[in-house]
């Protein structure tokens, strides 16, 4: 039996401590699993401590980091059958798994003591995202004198809830950089390959309907709308790309500027369209540059879903805590597919321009910690961005005593 007590082993409150400053250390999710089962060993005075992934279905068993040597028994990277170890237990009980002396604790007649001659077990799950990932376990082949204290206990079960964050963490930074990696190749294919050759098919398009009449001279002009479209698609991917490069930061702005010039240029480019426009001289309101190319898409989208007798009604309203910028059209009403785009419901995206720019909306407004709300009647949509007034958070914080 292995005595305990030994002067170099790390204290409790040493272990959990050392488990916490994992969470304020820039680590690698490699580095950080090494980390935990060098200070469960160090604490513990067990010889080998490792971390499994399990796939329960595949009855599949994997080492994703470990204290041992490759020439050691449980080293990095080995696979084993799950129905072999004792972490087939672990997997289904939320509260650790304790073996002190396991031959005399009843399990000499478990398969994975009878394949390992382990006595010394302690290891508990690892969840991930609210579903069983794998676990961490520290075992070795000769038995303690006493059972697990109370502290090793806690010690087992706050490493497993640290793995549990370092990994979710890990996995959602890979998430994002496999969706910026996506984006940027997409952006590339829709600016360099596809936005070159439809620009070659409207070209082409241009030339039949100078040089032809009648059929002919229509399809023409079908072809060169719809690759007029196309173009105009792939340049809001690019911009949509190039705005989730850098989240929007709010700041006290005033926002009249940006909103009659908004108006100013979707009229130039929509002269049947009758805008009108009805603002305060100032509305500081906390925003950002990329306000601008929000209220833009809604205004275009507005003009291209306007009645016989277009018109947009374009208002700034000014509350005692929100400035609203209110757009209304005399259109058929907004389709729900493309409300429910502004309101960031996940349903059926969109393939065509409008709700690629109304994405670009939603995705503008909400990092901006700003709310938008659509109405929709059979004579017109009304669209309102609510955006928090400067003076009123100042105020909040001057209440509050935050004089930064």
């Amino acid at each position: 039996m292995k005595s305990l007590n030994s002067s170099d082993l790390l204290s409790d409150k040493e272990a959990r401590n050392e488990l916490y400053d994992l969470l304020h250390q820039s680590l690698s999710r490699k580095q950080a699993i090494e980390r935990v089962v060098e200070i469960g060993t160090g604490y513990l005075d067990l010889d080998h401590g490792h971390i499994a992934s399990i796939n329960e279905a595949e009855n599949r068993w994997e080492v994703i980091g470990s204290t041992d040597s490759p020439e050691g028994p449980y080293p990095d990277g080995l696979t084993s059958e799950l129905s072999d170890s004792y972490c087939r237990h672990t997997f289904q009980q939320t509260a650790p798994l304790a073996l002190h002396d396991a031959g005399n604790q009843g399990w000499s007649d478990d398969r994975a003591y009878q394949l390992q001659q382990l006595e010394t077990y302690l290891g508990i799950r690892i969840d991930v995202f609210g579903e069983s990932y794998g676990t961490i376990c520290f075992v070795e082949s000769e038995a303690r004198e006493e059972p697990f204290s109370e502290e090793e206990h806690i010690f087992i079960e706050l490493a497993g809830q640290i793995l549990s964050k370092v990994l979710e963490e890990t996995h959602h930074e890979k998430d994002l950089a496999n969706r910026d990696r996506l984006i940027s190749v997409l952006n590339r294919v829709l600016r360099h390959n596809l936005r070159n050759d439809l620009n070659v098919v409207r070209g082409y398009a241009r030339l039949i309907i100078e040089q032809t009449s009648g059929d002919e001279a229509r399809l023409a002009s079908v072809i060169e709308s719809k690759t007029t479209g196309l173009i105009s698609l792939a340049e809001k991917a690019r911009t949509l790309e190039n705005l989730t490069r850098s989240v929007p930061v709010s700041r006290p702005v005033d926002i009249v500027p940006m909103v009659r010039k908004a108006v100013s240029d979707v009229c130039d480019n929509n002269p049947s369209v009758n805008c009108s426009l009805d603002t305060p001289e100032q509305a500081m309101s906390f925003a950002a540059p990329q306000l601008s190319d929000a209220i833009s898409e809604l205004l275009e989208n507005a003009a291209k879903h306007a009645g016989d007798e277009p018109s947009i009604d374009v208002v700034v309203h000014q509350g005692s805590d929100h400035v609203t910028v209110q757009i209304e059209d005399d259109g058929p009403g907004l389709p729900p597919s493309e409300s429910r785009i502004l309101s960031g419901e996940n349903e059926q995206p969109l393939l065509h321009g409008n709700g690629l720019g109304l994405a670009l909306v939603y995705w503008i407004i909400t990092n901006l910690d700003a709310e938008i709300e659509v109405a929709t009647a059979p004579s017109g949509t009304t669209v309102e961005v609510h955006l928090q007034r400067a003076e009123s958070i100042q105020r909040e914080h001057s209440k509050s005593g935050d004089t930064a």
